[in-house]
């Protein structure tokens, strides 16, 4: 993937997202070629090499500007907490929801886990269990996969219940206070 500032590369870049993206609303990814994506973008084919190595990267590309937005949200996870993180991460991508839609029907969902688990452990919380944990790897992917697929769920619930609780519900299965109040009970 291109990684310089030229600015006429970063706008083809661009481009070529948004072409990818246009064409996910009507076809599946499996589906489209780079070619498709060069004629909606209206660029060559030696422009999408000199850019990217495939539509994977172009997906890739796209998270990454999409993450990106989703970190100056939280304050570049500076002093952010899991009810916090919870709360930003359903409302981000409840805004995203057309993008996480195409995400689901094309069984690509995985995508947005594996980039989440690049972004956790910049957030402090996660650098403390860096730090005191033998394995924070682990963390890092069980809290990706917990939101990921509770964001999964709440999309096919038809976005319910609201924000605040499925942040709530998530914050307490993702500290443990779900399986505490349910031993409690035994």
């Amino acid at each position: 993937m291109y990684s310089g500032e030229n600015q006429t590369a970063i706008r083809s870049m661009q481009w070529l997202d948004a072409a990818l993206m246009r064409l996910l609303e009507i076809e599946k990814y499996t589906k489209i070629t780079v070619k498709d994506i060069c004629v909606e973008a209206d660029l060559s084919r030696q422009t999408f090499y000199q850019m990217f190595d495939s539509k994977d990267e172009v997906m890739e590309y796209h998270f990454q500007n999409l993450f990106a937005k989703f970190q100056d949200d939280c304050r570049e996870f500076k002093g952010i907490e899991c009810h916090e993180l919870a709360t930003n991460f359903f409302r981000f991508f409840y805004g995203e929801r057309n993008f996480v839609k195409i995400l689901i029907a094309n069984n690509m969902a995985y995508l947005m886990e594996k980039e989440f688990e690049k972004y956790l452990p910049m957030i402090d919380l996660f650098q403390h269990i860096n730090e005191t944990e033998e394995y924070p790897d682990y963390s890092v992917a069980y809290v990706a996969g917990a939101l990921t697929q509770t964001l999964i769920h709440w999309f096919d619930r038809g976005f319910k219940p609201e924000i605040s609780e499925v942040s709530k519900l998530t914050e307490d299965i993702i500290s443990g206070h779900v399986y505490q109040r349910a031993n409690s009970k035994k």
